[in-house]
């Protein structure tokens, strides 16, 4: 069985659009759902609370909440609650309460898949010894820009562990980044890239439950505007010449 999880707030437009793509698998999957606000705690500490603005009683405002809501599939289960969750790592265990076994792949809201690449991990993890994690690579799109680098964002070396292959007891004692109690093997980006599993990760694209949610969480000060600018750019450009955050030399261009 492959459980893919995903832990959200906020999550439109893109969460609506993945049940037809696991549908479409040919492989024994479930899709596990925590929706709501995490306190910044634990790994997530470092964040920021959330302010009330992007919640109502700590479930989304954007659509995410009534569209769960009203999924009427065997395979998908939901859970929210109406307080906070203990930092991320409460949300992620609960996702996968009660799993033992088979293929676990992590997808945020904004992380794109295809059905073919989903049953290759699948395969590739099936039979490996439990506590074996992949690592991989994404196309990282920020709006009309995407990064072209392969270090820097969207390439750090702790990101985009997304597969595991679990076991009896096995959970996250961390999420961010992400890390088990037992942890057997790691399959770098390179293996998993040379296979085609690099996917698409929409992470800077949607002005308001993106940018701005982001400038208030994570306490980026001027990222909206940045962005804003950085849009109007055309070319390959310096990434932290907009982003002050970015400390590295992202280069990010046009989608083409």
């Amino acid at each position: 069985m492959l459980t893919i999880f995903t832990i959200v707030l906020n999550g439109e437009p893109y969460i609506s659009k993945k049940l037809e793509i696991f549908q479409k698998l040919k492989i024994p999957w479930q899709w596990r759902i925590v929706e709501g606000v995490s306190s910044p705690r634990n790994c997530t500490r470092w964040c920021r609370e959330v302010p009330s603005k992007w919640h109502n009683n700590f479930i989304s405002i954007d659509g995410t909440h009534e569209y769960l809501e009203g999924i009427n599939h065997p395979n998908v289960s939901v859970y929210f609650q109406n307080k906070p969750f203990d930092g991320k790592i409460e949300m992620v265990n609960k996702a996968l309460e009660g799993i033992e076994d088979g293929v676990v792949m992590e997808q945020d809201a904004d992380e794109f898949w295809t059905p073919e690449q989903i049953e290759k991990v699948y395969g590739f993890l099936k039979d490996k010894m439990a506590g074996t994690v992949a690592q991989f690579h994404c196309n990282y799109f920020i709006g009309k820009k995407i990064v072209v680098s392969r270090s820097g964002l969207g390439s750090y070396p702790y990101e985009w562990y997304r597969a595991w292959k679990w076991g009896k007891d096995i959970q996250f004692i961390s999420h961010e980044p992400p890390q088990l109690n037992r942890q057997t093997a790691r399959i770098p980006r390179g293996v998993t890239e040379e296979l085609g599993l690099v996917f698409d990760h929409f992470a800077y694209c949607i002005p308001k439950f993106q940018i701005e949610f982001k400038e208030d969480f994570y306490g980026y000060a001027g990222l909206t505007k940045a962005w804003e600018e950085l849009q109007k750019t055309h070319g390959p450009v310096r990434l932290n010449r907009y982003f002050a955050h970015i400390q590295d030399r992202t280069i990010v261009d046009d989608i083409r």
